[in-house]
């Protein structure tokens, strides 16, 4: 094993925790620092990593699953599981990671409305723009204006297909 493979702080992982822990009732911050905590000691490990860091990673995945509506917010800091989170947790007792959450419409909405957008140096920005628009425009995709040897070409085609896929859902 790696110095730095920690396969009790993988996304599942934690998640499950998480899951298990609401499985039973409302979940906090704190207990599910203390559901982990235990968890450590009962496999006689080192987490590896510092609390902040510990609490950062359970923070994220708490929030994910809020936005995935697999919790729901309660009083006082705590979460619960809502009717989707007792199926995911049935369907998924090992835990879910992003490659599951995405699944989940108010998550993958939650991904394209964060997700890293250029910053504006890419010079390839104009023809993907053009390509994003003319799929929107109806456009079909034969409609690439340039040169089948041209990088322009594959980046308008790069982008008059994720409108196809932003619009298939």
């Amino acid at each position: 094993m790696f110095d730095n493979d920690f396969p009790l702080l993988s996304a599942a992982s934690l998640v499950a925790l998480i899951l298990h822990k609401a499985g039973s009732g409302p979940v906090t911050l704190k207990s599910c620092e203390e559901a982990l905590a235990n968890l450590f000691r009962q496999a006689n490990e080192d987490p590896g990593l510092p609390p902040e860091e510990l609490r950062e990673l359970l923070a994220g995945h708490l929030t994910d699953l809020e936005i995935a509506r697999i919790l729901e917010p309660g009083q006082t800091g705590s979460w619960t599981l809502t009717r989707r989170g007792h199926q995911a947790l049935k369907r998924h007792p090992e835990g879910l990671d992003q490659t599951d959450l995405v699944k989940y419409p108010e998550f993958a909405a939650h991904l394209r409305d964060t997700a890293h957008h250029a910053c504006g140096m890419d010079p390839r920005a104009n023809s993907y723009d053009e390509g994003y628009l003319a799929r929107r425009r109806g456009l079909s995709f034969t409609a690439n204006p340039y040169a089948f040897d041209n990088v322009d070409h594959q980046s308008w085609e790069n982008g008059w297909m994720e409108a196809l896929e932003e619009r298939q859902g």
